[in-house]
């Protein structure tokens, strides 16, 4: 059956090598088309790092005092903190009362899903290569890991916060891996690394825990934990800027949760001159956020899906009109004895052959073109440079050139072969059926 492919092609060389050109462009615009789509798809396949679908938060606001006092914030502040702690521990202890709810913490703008963001820079010791890293705040012996789901790097349980001094941190994987590749980061300093940094202001690892994507606009998000003072409850923004944060028991329906404890939220959760309301879940908070992401990768896809639309028909029309032709010659096989599974294998092992062949030329063009460029990446809203550093602190088979680009290429290989040997197959099957007579009636 080779010899006779071999021999079939030649004999077609002609109507062929327009068939080679043509799937030979398909190739190289595929590449062009659905490479960003499998970058967008792959990117929403990856886990958040916590448990986004048991969350939900509100939002807290306070009732001016009458008659405040005139002190000034440094005379007052620890004092307002303490009282404000307290006021934020009540209407937690009050969530925590529901049956539902397994844990609950309270949280400020930095922290999963918040619109705020602080970036700062990584010493790793190597020239030119800092890397960055994410800054998540919390206030120490509050559940904070506990309601968010976030897991012991080594352990893969549910973080157990351990007791903390003033400078002590948490980091996450992506960064112990960065600084200390193939090392235990217990123990260590942030910016053991950094020559300048004085000694005595060194801040201590005291745990790493698996890596979470800080907002659905970032990837796989390096992120380094610090402890906040009671008094910062009070400052950069205030009380306003602080929210509880609850999560629920496996098995609750958020939505039926939402629409049952709103009321009580609006209504029994306060204490002192606070008061709560606006309950959400953190999946739609998430979707908000993702609602421009969202609507480029709809383009995106409606693009690729019209183009492949369109080139399937015309693959497919192509190798069918080419297959139907080819009856006379159905007839002869038939006559000479061979079978209708011989014809369709044949006709079939033609469209292979001259596929992969258009495969790989044209992966090959698209490699030379791009081979100095890059390939699409995972987006950090930042600039080319520190972009890049964080790819290379949070690697993914995306940052990899010769995976990424074998991934794409087969998925593109995939489509195109099964286009083609749909488009053989259908006709190929109906004229291998022909009574040889009726095929060679005008010969």
């Amino acid at each position: 059956m080779l010899k006779l492919i071999y021999k079939n092609l030649l004999a077609r060389r002609g109507r062929y090598c327009w068939i080679f050109i043509e799937l030979c462009l398909v190739a190289l615009i595929s590449w062009t088309v659905l490479d960003k789509v499998v970058v967008n798809t792959y990117k929403k396949t990856i886990p958040t790092g916590y448990d986004l679908d048991r969350l939900v938060s509100f939002q807290l606001s306070q009732k001016p005092h009458d008659g405040e006092s005139d002190e000034t914030e440094n005379t007052d502040i620890d004092r307002r903190a303490e009282i404000a702690l307290g006021h934020l521990n009540r209407i937690l202890d009050r969530v925590r009362s529901d049956a539902r709810v397994e844990s609950a913490t309270f949280v400020n703008d930095l922290s999963p899903l918040s619109g705020s963001v602080n970036v700062n820079s990584l010493p790793s010791g190597r020239e030119n290569e800092d890397g960055f890293y994410f800054v998540v705040q919390f206030w120490p012996e509050t559940d904070f890991f506990k309601t968010f789901g976030i897991t012991d790097a080594n352990t893969g349980k549910i973080y157990d916060e351990t007791s903390m001094s003033g400078r002590d941190l948490i980091i996450s994987k992506s960064v112990a891996d960065y600084l200390f590749p193939g090392e235990n980061a217990v123990g260590r300093f942030l910016e053991e690394n950094d020559k300048k940094h004085k000694p005595e202001k060194l801040s201590g690892i005291v745990g790493v825990v698996n890596d979470v994507i800080y907002r659905p606009d970032l990837a796989i998000t390096p992120i380094v934990y610090k402890t906040r003072k009671t008094r910062d409850i009070v400052r950069n923004g205030g009380i306003t800027s602080i929210q509880p944060v609850i999560r629920l028991k496996a098995g609750v329906d958020v939505s039926k949760f939402i629409e049952d404890f709103s009321p009580v939220v609006a209504t029994e959760i306060r204490s002192g001159n606070i008061y709560s309301h606006s309950l959400q879940s953190f999946k739609e908070k998430n979707e908000i956020m993702s609602r421009d992401m969202n609507n480029q990768d709809f383009i995106s896809m409606s693009i690729a899906l019209f183009f492949f639309v369109n080139i399937l028909l015309c693959m497919v029309g192509t190798f069918y009109l080419q297959t139907r032709k080819r009856s006379e010659e159905t007839g002869v096989m038939r006559t000479f004895g061979a079978s209708r599974g011989f014809i369709v294998r044949e006709m079939l092992g033609e469209g292979f052959v001259i596929t992969t062949l258009a495969w790989i030329f044209g992966c090959f063009l698209y490699w030379l073109y791009i081979k100095d460029e890059s390939l699409a990446q995972l987006a950090y809203s930042f600039s080319d440079a520190p972009s890049s550093i964080l790819r290379q602190m949070t690697p993914t088979w995306i940052d990899d050139f010769t995976i990424h680009f074998s991934v794409v290429s087969l998925i593109i290989y995939s489509i195109m072969l099964t286009c083609v040997l749909l488009g053989i197959y259908i006709p190929a099957g109906k004229i291998a059926r022909i009574n040889p007579v009726d095929a060679l009636r005008d010969e």
